[in-house]
């Protein structure tokens, strides 16, 4: 799964990096956890902007936030064509998550932290546009998705986020088609690894320690 991860940019770098004509970001986060506000970039109107949104994916048809419950941090690439809660996410929504890093947590409970030195790097994702019946007010979120891990991650632990490399992004975020082959073709991850402390465990402690 991916439960935490790290995102220590500037606006710039992300709009460098994706293509964005817009930028939407919070201040430098290093501990970054569900239900939280992420930017994620999106391609609307043929232009790539980075958007803030919320972190646990909310269906366009839930009724109401006060009987929905499920927190869809995560999603399965392997059966994300299939599940209710995403297919039409996968289909019509995609996303891509800039991260500077991520953590996973061994069977020991050792957290580990996941980069590339001194490279931002980008999660797949899907996003929904949930709608207030009362309000109309539109609410953003978004998941990730996972897949079996692969190298030094599945040491660690047995599921990974998918990661797109750059030149997958316009793929990622424009064809169907190519989403579905990159969920099953994508080469294994080129990224370093390092243990933290255990202070990370809690989202409360969010600083470069």
């Amino acid at each position: 799964m991916c439960g935490r991860f790290s995102l220590d940019t500037t606006k710039a770098e992300i709009a460098r990096e994706f293509k964005c004509s817009s930028v939407a970001l919070n201040s430098s986060r290093f501990n970054i956890a569900p239900s939280q506000n992420i930017t994620a970039v999106v391609n609307a109107d043929e232009n790539n902007e980075a958007v803030l949104m919320r972190w646990g994916l909310i269906p366009h048809w839930v009724k109401s936030l006060d009987t929905w419950k499920s927190n869809l941090i995560n999603a399965r690439a392997e059966t994300i064509e299939s599940k209710p809660s995403f297919k039409n996410g996968f289909r019509k929504h995609p996303c891509l998550i800039p991260v500077s890093g991520f953590y996973e947590w061994d069977k020991n409970k050792q957290p580990y932290y996941f980069h590339r030195e001194n490279s931002l790097f980008a999660l797949a994702g899907i996003w929904e546009a949930w709608t207030n019946p009362k309000t109309e007010d539109k609410l953003l979120s978004c998941t990730i998705l996972t897949t079996e891990a692969k190298g030094e991650i599945a040491e660690i632990h047995h599921r990974m986020p998918v990661i797109i490399p750059p030149k997958y992004y316009d793929l990622w975020l424009e064809e169907l088609d190519g989403r579905k082959m990159l969920i099953d073709s994508l080469p294994e991850p080129e990224l370093q690894l390092y243990p933290v402390g255990k202070t990370v465990n809690s989202p409360k402690n969010d600083n470069p320690d």
